[in-house]
């Protein structure tokens, strides 16, 4: 190189890199934070109905706000923090079996993790004044586009397709905050980043996390059996959710390599 010639300028890092995932994972917070006050005095003056209704609006306005400030920061497009390439049909029920699968072992795991750590009685009713819009609706629209879009594809241009799930679901995990969600976070976080890989697509994980969180609301309202106490499961449980969980990963994995677009890229390897 001539002496008088500019050195290279070395290729900037894909965005974001765990830091500065954490950097997101903080202004969604803060901007969630902000937009759901009105939510919280609603529920102070026993406004249960609006207050839940309000709570869902300011998680999908934290969102947008952190993805307005985030997104031009790593020079990235909204359809990348929102892959949706097309998704086979034979996609959506082997991911119904395969979540269904999880959840029954995660309840498993759940349990155990109970008896060891009991929940205190405010966790227990902090789901329940949450209200169900932002638990079923909010949180699979929200926390997939953070980490499933933005998160994730940054992650995977950065660390490799391995290292990217792992690293996504360990941050899924630790932002829920307490140790009784770190195990479903860290397997269900893991799960729903190998799936949007797989299909390229945001929505089979969308759908599997609302799925997810419904069938739990539904269980705890409706009071069944081992789904919405802290029993011990039976071992027939842990067996079919094995057997589910196998079968539809196995299915899903067979889809992805014969369907044209997906399984290609850096998905070809998780």
């Amino acid at each position: 190189m001539h002496p008088d010639e500019a050195a290279p300028t070395p290729p900037e890092k894909p965005y974001p890199g765990f830091a500065q995932a954490l950097l997101v994972v903080f202004l969604f917070f803060l901007f969630t934070t902000m937009l759901t006050f009105p939510a919280a005095i609603l529920s102070h003056l026993k406004r249960p109905g609006w207050a839940a209704w309000l709570l869902f609006m300011g998680q999908l306005g934290g969102t947008y706000l952190t993805l307005i400030v985030c997104l031009p920061l790593g020079r990235k497009s909204w359809a990348e923090a929102f892959p949706h390439s097309p998704v086979a049909l034979a996609v959506w029920p082997c991911t119904l079996l395969a979540t269904l699968g999880l959840m029954l072992i995660v309840n498993g795991v759940d349990g155990w993790l109970s008896h060891v750590i009991p929940p205190p009685a405010w966790f227990r009713q902090m789901f329940t004044a949450m209200g169900w819009p932002s638990v079923v609706l909010g949180a699979p629209l929200t926390e997939e586009s953070l980490f499933r879009g933005l998160i994730l594809g940054g992650f995977v241009l950065r660390y490799g397709t391995r290292r990217a799930i792992a690293y996504s679901a360990l941050l899924f995990a630790f932002i829920h905050l307490n140790p009784w969600q770190f195990p479903t976070g860290l397997l269900v976080g893991a799960f729903l980043a190998w799936l949007t890989l797989r299909t390229r697509s945001l929505w089979p994980a969308v759908f599997a996390h609302f799925l997810n969180n419904l069938v739990v609301t539904l269980a705890h309202a409706h009071h069944i059996p081992y789904l919405s106490d802290e029993r011990f499961q039976p071992f027939w449980m842990w067996g079919l959710g094995f057997l589910l969980a196998g079968f539809g990963v196995a299915m899903l994995f067979r889809i992805s390599q014969r369907t044209p677009g997906l399984g290609e890229g850096p998905a070809a390897s998780a």
